[in-house]
């Protein structure tokens, strides 16, 4: 379409004398069209094939065409036979924004999906900066945020809720054992087992190394601690593959859940979780 575009503009027009040309317009029109393009291939990097991302390539490529023309017009002048060029160069754009709407209307659609596979991970809001690429968790200082929240509420409604923090038995020997990416692979199942198991209403991130966080709002201790009793079975099922075998070496998570209190304050609450967990592990041992 960009051939064509060009060809024809090439083929029918007459390029103007340097001093017909309008240099503000010009840039002004130009950057549009780099514009539109940038968004265009960026379209193409980032989403995966599917019918959203068809009508939103065709979409953009009509919007292209359109600033491309307008961008061209600015050089090029046409006789009256050929006027019709000029006049139709918006075309192109409302094509493309029909199509763009019709995209908009599945894109909607697919988010909706994707919102409802993500409550677990994100809440309230969404912030890729605190994300975290391995298990696709977010890190802890997004559930600092959430707890901060959740005590203001606690004090101020008495919405109680529990924390819980887990721990994968022996993964520093399961690392050194298998490597890295295996290890990475590892993180990245339990976080989904994790998620898949949690309420909608709960939020897990990765908290540190082999460390993950449960935030439970306005769960009592005994309601949270059957919810970690349920993720800690479904992990324990797990059967990591390497190369099509069985990787041996990897057993059960450890947990520590508590509830919160009025007095408690984000510090604190974090040091009750660590020393929990470090007592688990040393009675275990």
């Amino acid at each position: 379409m960009l051939m064509l575009t060009l060809l024809t503009v090439s083929q029918l027009g007459t390029l103007k004398h340097l001093d017909e040309i309008e240099w503000i317009d010009s840039i002004g029109e130009g950057g549009i069209a780099v514009m539109t393009l940038i968004w265009l291939l960026a379209t193409l990097v980032t989403r995966p094939k599917g019918a959203v991302t068809n009508l939103l390539f065709f979409g953009l490529s009509a919007m292209h065409i359109s600033m491309l023309l307008d961008f061209l017009d600015e050089f090029f002048i046409f006789s009256e036979r050929y006027n019709w060029l000029s006049s139709l160069e918006a075309f192109p754009a409302v094509i493309g924004m029909i199509l763009m709407s019709f995209a908009m209307y599945y894109w909607f659609h697919e988010q909706q999906v994707l919102n409802h596979l993500l409550q677990k991970k994100e809440r309230f809001y969404r912030t890729h900066g605190l994300n975290d690429y391995i298990t696709g968790l977010y890190k802890a200082d997004y559930m600092k945020q959430h707890i901060e929240q959740e005590l203001a509420l606690l004090n101020s409604h008495s919405h109680g809720f529990c924390l819980a923090l887990f721990d994968i038995k022996d993964f520093t020997r399961f690392n050194q054992q298998y490597g890295v990416i295996q290890a990475n692979n590892l993180l990245f199942d339990i976080g989904q087992i994790m998620t898949l198991n949690l309420r909608s209403t709960d939020l897990a991130c990765r908290f540190a190394s082999d460390c993950f966080i449960v935030l439970f709002p306005n769960t009592s201790y005994q309601e949270a601690v059957h919810v970690v009793e349920q993720v800690t079975k479904m992990v324990s099922y797990h059967t990591p593959y390497n190369n099509k075998k069985v990787i041996t070496g990897f057993s059960e998570i450890r947990w520590h859940c508590v509830e919160a209190a009025h007095t408690d304050s984000l510090d604190g609450l974090l040091a009750q979780l660590n020393n929990g967990l470090a007592q688990c592990k040393a009675s275990i041992a």
